[in-house]
């Protein structure tokens, strides 16, 4: 068997690999996963998603909370009770006695600007969840196509380190023969070596991306590997929306609104704090008097407002707007943000489909006509072992960056769907 034959093998394993087969002989007994199955894992079991929904239950409860009334105090008093006791005291007859309730009555619309403030928290609360959904789904999306692209790498460097290793083994027995040089036994050897080595990183790296993936997903359990069914060599088409449709229909614009209007119900509610609340008081009173004729049961009334003298919440006021200030210039801020994210994201995608579908077919094929005439050259004589390796390594590494450059895309394409408010699909 020759060496050209031999690469044969390999090439024709590729091949298997290259239409997407990550792991054919393993296929039927390792689990598959598809985006949308991992993005709905993801919804269903990430603690993140979970926690944004209790924070909408929080901002719910500051809602009713601040619909609510200041209760009413009840009060009782005695007075004129000596100290020590007196001579004919007796404590029915001769102390003056309270008992009332006081209620305080908000002015200045405290209660309905509370709760437009609380309201303004829910809707918050709400876009908060809605882009931390987004995030996770952007996050899973990446880490699958980085998974996906990780395994398939894998398998190319685990198909090619077998087929070398046979090569060695054909070589060594060739060498026992006395029908080749120990020097190129030698060499074929190094590069199986460096081949099992770039496999080993490989599998770590489909490992790491692997467990990555699942992290995002919030599953408990991490399998050894993952058939994934999306095919990275799927090139979708995009149709983009508007920057002004982005601009409205991202949450994060709606939520920097969201904010300014929390901001303005603030606002309103600090300077309608700084209107005093009276204590009205109502109750009864039984007055010992000076004449033991005189009648002691009587009714109470009173007004207690504090004087705003000093304190008119001008501090609370003044920080209010500052923080209203600071909504509006958060507007302006989100908008120029994603702005530059859509237009980063848009330069990265076209760069991604650029080389995937000008730049890596002409290297793919240079590489693979340069190994096609170095292993002819080779079966003549017309090159040495060495070349006709460097020729297999360069073939080798060209598919690798094919396969990384089509992740890129992937990814790319995560972001401008992001980036322009579309589904993550």
């Amino acid at each position: 068997m020759k060496i050209g034959s031999l690469f044969g093998i390999g090439t024709a394993a590729f091949a298997l690999v290259w239409i997407g087969a990550a792991a054919g002989i393993a296929a039927a007994q390792t689990p598959t996963l598809s985006l949308a199955q991992a993005l709905q894992i993801a919804r269903e079991h990430n603690p993140l998603i979970d926690i944004a929904h209790q924070r909408i239950d929080v901002a719910q409860g500051m809602r009713t909370q601040a619909g609510l009334i200041p209760n009413p105090v009840l009060t009782a008093t005695s007075e004129n009770e000596p100290l020590g006791g007196a001579p004919g005291f007796t404590f029915s007859n001769q102390t003056d006695d309270y008992i009332y309730a006081s209620q305080t009555i908000e002015l200045g619309g405290k209660r309905q600007r509370r709760v437009a403030a609380a309201q303004a928290g829910i809707a918050v609360s709400g876009l908060e969840a809605e882009i931390a959904l987004r995030q996770l789904a952007a996050r899973v999306a990446l880490a699958y196509w980085g998974a996906s692209a990780a395994a398939m790498v894998r398998e190319l460097y685990r198909e090619e380190a077998a087929t070398l290793s046979r090569m060695v083994a054909y070589s060594r027995a060739r060498v026992h023969e006395g029908a080749a040089a120990g020097a190129d036994l030698l060499r074929i050897q190094l590069e199986s070596d460096r081949l099992a080595a770039s496999a080993n990183l490989a599998a770590a790296e489909a490992d790491r991306t692997l467990v990555g993936l699942y992290q995002e997903m919030g599953a408990g359990d991490f399998p050894q590997s993952v058939t994934f069914t999306d095919s990275l060599q799927a090139i979708a088409a995009l149709k983009l929306p508007s920057l002004d449709v982005v601009l409205r229909q991202r949450p994060e614009v709606r939520l920097a609104n969201a904010r300014l209007q929390q901001a303005q119900a603030t606002a309103r509610l600090e300077r309608a704090n700084a209107i005093p609340d009276p204590d009205l008081m109502l109750g009864y009173k039984r007055w010992s008097g000076y004449d033991q004729f005189v009648g002691r049961d009587t009714l109470f009334f009173g007004v207690k407002a504090a004087l705003p003298l000093f304190n008119r919440n001008q501090g609370r006021i003044a920080a209010a707007d500052a923080e209203l200030r600071i909504a509006k210039l958060g507007v302006k801020a989100q908008e120029l943000a994603i702005r530059a994210e859509v237009a980063s994201a848009l330069k990265q995608y076209r760069r991604s489909l650029e080389a995937l579908e000008r730049i890596m077919p002409a290297m793919n094929e240079r590489a693979s006509r340069n190994l096609e005439i170095t292993r002819e050259a080779y079966h003549i004589g017309g090159a040495d072992l060495i070349r006709f390796l460097d020729a297999e390594r360069m073939r080798i590494e060209t598919r690798v960056s094919y396969l990384r450059a089509l992740a890129q895309y992937h990814q790319s394409l995560v972001h401008l769907e992001y980036a322009t408010g579309m589904t993550i699909r």
